[in-house]
C-alpha cells in the first residue's frame, strides 16, 4: 500500500485551492464578461449577481485553504519567513500577496456588490432615478477594474508561488 504524506497532501489542497480560485477569476473575467455581450441587461444584473456571489464564497473558502496549508507548508521549510533568504523573502511576498486578495474580496463583498443594486421607489423623481442608475453604473466600473486587479494578483502570485520550487 502507498503512503501519503501529510505534506503530500497539503500540497495537494494548495495547489487544488489555487487551481479553483484563478480558474474562478479567469472564468468570470474571461467567459462571463463575454456571454454577457449576448444577454439583455436584465439578465446580465441576475447571472452577475448570482455567480458573484458564490464566486466570493469559493474566493473565501480557497484563500482560507491556501492560508491554512500555506503557513503548514512553510513549517516545513525553517528558512520560510527568513528575510535575509529567498526563500523567505518569496514566502513574505506571497503573504503580502494573499493579504491584498483579501482585501480586494472584502472590497467587492461589502463595498461593490452592495453598490450595484438598483434602489429605485415610485416615489422617486426622473433625476433621482438617472442619479440612482449612474451610481449603479460606476459600481459596475469599480467592479469591473476590481476584478482585473484581483485576477493580475492571482497570477502573480502563481508565479512567485511555482518559484518556491526553484530555491
Amino acid at each position: 500500500m502507498v503512503e501519503i504524506s501529510m505534506a503530500t497532501v497539503l500540497a495537494a489542497i494548495h495547489a487544488t485551492s489555487w487551481s479553483i480560485y484563478v480558474g474562478g477569476a479567469i472564468c468570470m473575467e474571461l467567459v462571463l464578461r463575454h456571454a454577457q455581450n449576448y444577454m439583455r441587461p436584465s439578465q446580465i444584473a441576475v447571472v452577475c449577481q448570482n455567480a458573484g456571489t458564490k464566486y466570493r464564497w469559493w474566493s473565501l473558502v480557497c484563500l482560507i485553504l491556501l492560508l491554512v496549508t500555506g503557513i503548514l507548508l512553510a513549517q516545513k521549510h525553517p528558512q520560510s519567513f527568513d528575510t535575509e533568504t529567498t526563500r523567505g523573502l518569496i514566502t513574505i511576498g506571497l503573504c503580502v500577496i494573499w493579504l491584498m486578495q483579501i482585501l480586494i474580496l472584502a472590497f467587492l463583498s461589502f463595498r461593490v456588490h452592495s453598490d450595484m443594486h438598483l434602489r429605485v421607489s415610485p416615489s422617486m423623481t426622473a433625476e433621482e432615478i438617472q442619479t440612482e442608475r449612474q451610481r449603479v453604473a460606476a459600481a459596475i466600473v469599480h467592479m469591473d477594474i476590481t476584478v482585473r486587479v484581483e485576477l493580475g494578483f492571482a497570477i502573480i502570485a502563481m508565479l512567485v508561488g511555482t518559484s518556491l520550487h526553484l530555491v
